[in-house]
């Protein structure tokens, strides 16, 4: 931001902030929306008969078979469903750093909104499909980080920035809800193809809202403070790493929630309400539910604490964070060391949620704030890509640890990700916390100086 012409701090709902949390809904509802769908079109219309006539398809089989031996058409899915998740959480660090070295982050998140059109227009003819699934990845990723980017830019003081973040947070969570609920619908009445289509008119309306939000801005590296007062690089490098290796060990243990919780709770929760059952899916849209009201509760607990001169700071709430998801874990583990039958109540898997989700609420602000208060300001948007790399992370460490959900006992499953997410915890406590004291006492002698 010039000095001089936007220097403070824009309030929260300022209309810049507004279309970025605008283009942050619909790129989720896009991105969501094809998620939901993409194994069964895949299962369905891509990969069925012969397989000549959809570009790539025969070549992935052939090499899909070479490494694993004879492959279904669900492990193809799979396979593909994986990869393409994969490679959207690798192109947001190497999005982030270009958009750091071009300077131009409002042109990355044009640039990879117009690369995921360009894969969904491919993805509605089969014979594209696969190829369509690359630009839409790619372009997926290079926005995200981009955008996360200029969020944090728009504020100067740390707990205002966490609080956007966390508003910010929300709108990424309704787009989770609400994409998959529009398009499996769409799906479902007009078939997939018009919900391929939705997906891309979505993308398309959250670009003309990002192109509200005006030319860009920097603010400035040192925002009328003495140069020497930004946090000292080493200190505070090594703090940023020590909050991503939290964050990373607390996602791991987050992401077994979309996979082996669905399978537990399938097994273990009474899912009758009223002689009627519920989908065990519905738990994924709870998450998102939760999540949201998680998060105005934990803005007006903030605020409530500030008012009477208590001031919980980032680090401190990714420690608290990775606390609660321990918890969460704990809890899955004596719910499986005591159930049998009957069945569990539902109440246990309900309050495994507002565990997890409440630690998801402390965790994604705060680390981004972090990375946007103390990162080089010239490699913010690298620093953006690597924090959102947890899902590369997290979705590697699911996939390695279910092969051990059923030689394991449930609760030594559930005991193995508490204590993942402890480590995490753990970490923060014993190095975190020092390096932020020496990253504050730093500055502090700096600016005195």
């Amino acid at each position: 931001m010039e000095a001089g012409s936007a220097a403070a701090d824009v309030r929260i709902f300022n209309p810049r902030f507004l279309s970025l949390a605008a283009m942050e809904f619909w790129e989720r509802f896009a991105l969501h929306g094809v998620k939901s769908l993409l194994v069964l079109i895949l299962i369905d219309r891509v990969l069925v008969g012969d397989l000549s006539r959809v570009i790539g398809a025969s070549a992935f089989r052939a090499a899909s078979t070479t490494l694993f031996g004879p492959v279904s058409s669900v492990a193809l899915a799979s396979q593909l469903y994986g990869y393409a998740n994969a490679l959207i959480y690798l192109s947001i660090p190497f999005g982030g750093l270009i958009g750091d070295l071009t300077g131009s982050r409002r042109g990355m998140v044009a640039g990879g909104g117009i690369a995921m059109l360009i894969g969904l227009v491919m993805m509605l003819g089969e014979q594209s499909f696969l190829i369509g699934l690359i630009p839409f990845a790619i372009g997926t990723g290079v926005l995200k980080g981009n955008l996360s980017a200029q969020v944090g830019l728009l504020f100067r003081d740390e707990a205002r920035r966490r609080h956007g973040y966390a508003v910010y947070l929300g709108f990424l969570n309704a787009g989770v809800i609400c994409g998959p609920l529009a398009c499996g619908a769409l799906a479902v009445v007009a078939g997939p193809v018009n919900a391929i289509a939705a997906a891309a008119a979505a993308v398309a309306i959250g670009l003309l809202f990002y192109a509200r939000s005006g030319r860009e801005r920097h603010r400035a590296p040192v925002a009328n403070m003495p140069a020497g007062s930004r946090p000292a690089r080493i200190p505070a490098t090594a703090l940023l790493v020590v909050i991503l290796i939290a964050i990373y060990l607390c996602f791991a243990a987050y992401e077994q929630l979309g996979s082996i919780f669905l399978i537990w709770a399938r097994t273990h929760i009474d899912l009758r309400l009223a002689g009627w059952t519920m989908p065990v899916a519905w738990f994924l849209s709870l998450d998102g539910v939760f999540t949201l009201a998680l998060i105005v509760a934990s803005q007006l607990a903030m605020r409530a604490l500030e008012r009477r001169g208590v001031a919980i700071g980032a680090v401190a709430q990714v420690l608290l964070g990775g606390l609660l998801c321990v918890a969460g874990c704990l809890v899955l583990a004596v719910g499986s060391a005591a159930g049998g039958s009957p069945l569990l109540p539902l109440p246990w898997a309900l309050c495994y949620l507002l565990l997890i989700d409440g630690a998801i609420v402390l965790i994604w602000p705060s680390g981004l704030s972090l990375i946007a208060d103390i990162a080089p300001r010239r490699l913010v948007g690298f620093w953006m890509g690597l924090f959102y790399l947890h899902g590369f992370f997290a979705n590697l460490w699911v996939g390695f640890s279910g092969i051990y959900y059923e030689r394991l006992a449930a609760p030594s499953f559930w005991l193995l990700q508490a204590a993942i997410a402890g480590a995490g915890a753990l970490l923060v406590l014993l190095v975190g916390l020092p390096l932020l004291r020496a990253v504050t006492l730093r500055q502090a002698i700096t600016t005195s100086a």
